[in-house]
C-alpha cells in the first residue's frame, strides 16, 4: 500500500492507504459510511503478524466508527453478501460474520 497504488477487494480500494470504494457514480450506502475516508488499517489487518491485544485495539478503534455509522446494517449486509473474508464490516470482523453465516445456515436447515 506504500506505493500508492489501488488494489482492489469486493468493490473497496485502498489508494495511500485510505478506504473508498468504486459506486459507479450512484448513489450509495458507501456515500455516508462513517468509515469513509478514514485509514484502512484499522480496519483491515496488517501484512505482519498481528498480536492478540494488538489486533482487538485495532479493531475497538474500527468498531467505534461503525457504532457510530448511519449505514451499518447496509455495510454489514454486504459484506455478508459478498462473503468478504477481510476487516470490520457493519461492526464485525471476520470471525464474527462467519458466525452469523453460520447461524443463518443453521436456521434454513432447521425451516
Amino acid at each position: 500500500m506504500t506505493s500508492g497504488v489501488p488494489f482492489q477487494t469486493s468493490g473497496l480500494s485502498f489508494a495511500n492507504n485510505r478506504i473508498d470504494m468504486d459506486v459507479a457514480g450512484r448513489s450509495s450506502w458507501w456515500e455516508v459510511a462513517a468509515c469513509r475516508g478514514q485509514d484502512a488499517s484499522s480496519f483491515f489487518a496488517p501484512a505482519y503478524f498481528e498480536k492478540r491485544a494488538e489486533k482487538l485495539a485495532r479493531e475497538a478503534v474500527a468498531k467505534s466508527f461503525c457504532r457510530r455509522c448511519e449505514v451499518r446494517e447496509e455495510c454489514l449486509s454486504y459484506a455478508l453478501e459478498h462473503r468478504d473474508p477481510h476487516g470490520v464490516w457493519g461492526g464485525l470482523n471476520e470471525m464474527e460474520r462467519r458466525a452469523v453465516l453460520r447461524q443463518r445456515a443453521s436456521e434454513r436447515q432447521a425451516s
